[in-house]
């Protein structure tokens, strides 16, 4: 695929496209940026492995236990501690369809690294697979669910450690409707999900010490500020708030310097830094508020921050085009691009239901625009990059009324 999660094709993510090309929910020319000229190369390598066949679902043994935890035995490398092996796939949806498989092995590697909580990660993508150090434990978590852990100190410790994990992996359960990450879901990115709670939110992370939880009911994201105040995390949120609200100011002020000629990398690397600080808070807010519906704010965090990160793609793409924004045409939608960005999260910020409409409208003025330029332009990134930028200002206006767990 590209990697460009540039959104055209009505999927968030690149990786959410492929899993439904590979599944067959989706055809490759769907791809606008596939059917371009320089990219046949890689639509023909996609239709190759389409027809020799593509295995995406997971692999693992099947667990009958409600709870997910295959078993604990004494560990054999030492005595008085304990092992562990699980396979996560009841919670979010109940039996889990593993048509896209269970995680997301990029977003999966993403959130052990970002998390913060473990002393030690070793994941690769490409195999699906992550080694973390949790105080003395080992622990390997699979692409397919599987979390196993050695050297617990007792079975209470291991399937505490296994709730931790999944906890903070929740992001990166993968969405059976949809194919979508929870992240994604948590942007505002979901087209399935707008008018529903994601399956992936509302059921929560698989939690070996639950066999089941309460039927989800539904309110919408603008009421998260207010839901926080009596949590004994709240303070993880408002700092990442804090944050956002700068990250956002940070934003605004490099957009304005493009047109001028002006980059500033260390800007650029100071905004995504505050990206980082962000989800490392979404994550501990995820694992350490209790109520799983409340801690379903936290995906929500995430999933801006998401946006916030591919708005800064798109910034970096931009300054290797500075002269193509000299064009007054191009920088008209490139301005439009990043006023609906910022407004898009001041609608959010300040629960502001006229401005997300009006943020909306916005949007379906830009992109007609946009595709009337994009049609004959020969810069096609220039204007990928700047309907990245509006796309994921779009996704935050729309989160306000997004269904969420209470």
């Amino acid at each position: 695929m590209p990697k460009k999660d540039c959104g055209l094709c009505n999927n968030p993510s690149c990786r959410t496209m492929a899993r439904k090309i590979a599944t067959g929910d989706a055809k490759p020319e769907q791809c606008v940026n596939l059917i371009r000229p320089e990219y046949q190369e890689n639509l023909q390598k996609i239709k190759q492995y389409l027809q020799e066949g593509v295995e995406i679902g997971a692999k693992g043994t099947i667990v009958v236990e409600e709870t997910g935890v295959t078993y604990i035995h004494p560990c054999i490398s030492e005595a008085g501690r304990v092992a562990a092996e699980s396979k996560l796939t009841a919670g979010p949806e109940g039996p889990v369809d593993l048509k896209f498989g269970f995680f997301d092995p990029i977003a999966m590697c993403w959130a052990l690294n970002a998390s913060g909580l473990f002393r030690e990660v070793r994941c690769s993508p490409r195999l699906g697979v992550a080694r973390v150090i949790v105080d003395d434990k080992t622990v390997m978590v699979f692409q397919d669910g599987r979390i196993n852990v050695r050297r617990a100190k007792d079975k209470q410790d291991a399937i505490q450690t296994i709730r931790l994990v999944s906890r903070s992996l929740w992001g990166a359960i993968i969405c059976s409707c949809c194919g979508n990450s929870g992240l994604d879901c948590g942007s505002g990115g979901c087209e399935e999900c707008l008018g529903k709670v994601c399956p992936v939110i509302g059921g929560g992370p698989p939690d070996p010490t639950i066999s089941s939880r309460d039927i989800t009911q539904a309110t919408t994201a603008s009421t998260m500020f207010d839901r926080v105040k009596s949590l004994e995390t709240r303070d993880y949120f408002d700092e990442a708030i804090q944050i956002l609200d700068k990250g956002f100011e940070s934003f605004q002020f490099l957009s304005t310097k493009l047109p001028l000629g002006v980059i500033d990398k260390s800007g650029i690397q100071e905004l995504e830094g505050r990206v980082a600080s962000i989800n490392q808070l979404a994550i501990r807010f995820i694992v350490d508020t209790p109520k799983i519906q409340d801690a379903a704010i936290g995906v929500i965090l995430g999933g801006i921050a998401l946006d916030l990160s591919r708005m800064t793609e798109g910034l970096k793409t931009l300054t290797k085009y500075l002269d193509k924004l000299k064009s007054s045409d191009v920088q008209e939608l490139f301005l439009s691009a990043v006023d609906i960005a910022v407004t898009g999260y001041k609608a959010l910020r300040t629960m502001d239901f006229a401005l997300s409409d009006r943020v909306k409208e916005q949007y379906m003025a830009f992109r007609k625009k946009w595709a009337e330029g994009f049609r004959t332009t020969p810069d096609k990134d220039v204007f990928v990059a700047i309907e990245k930028i509006a796309t994921n200002g779009y996704y935050i206006a729309r989160l306000l009324a997004k269904p969420v767990p209470v």
